[in-house]
């Protein structure tokens, strides 16, 4: 072989790894994406199931924290 064809072979597995390397990644973030919007719709349903509640609390906190700065 001549030093042309080694280096067009060598070229073609470089590109070849970083196709590979390239696709895979493209597959994880993807998958992540995926996961992240499930996570994120659920927690949105969480929230607004609960809204009441936690408004409720919150309102709770509210007060205590502000009863600290009030002069009785």
């Amino acid at each position: 072989m001549n030093n042309t064809i080694l280096v067009i072979l060598h070229t073609l597995n470089i590109l070849a790894f970083v196709i590979e390397i390239a696709t895979e990644s493209a597959v994880r973030v993807i998958a992540l994406a995926i996961v992240l919007g499930e996570y994120t719709w659920t927690g949105a349903q969480v929230l607004y199931n609960n809204r009441r509640e936690i408004l409720k609390n919150i309102n709770i906190f509210r007060e205590t924290v502000g009863s600290y700065f009030v002069y009785a």
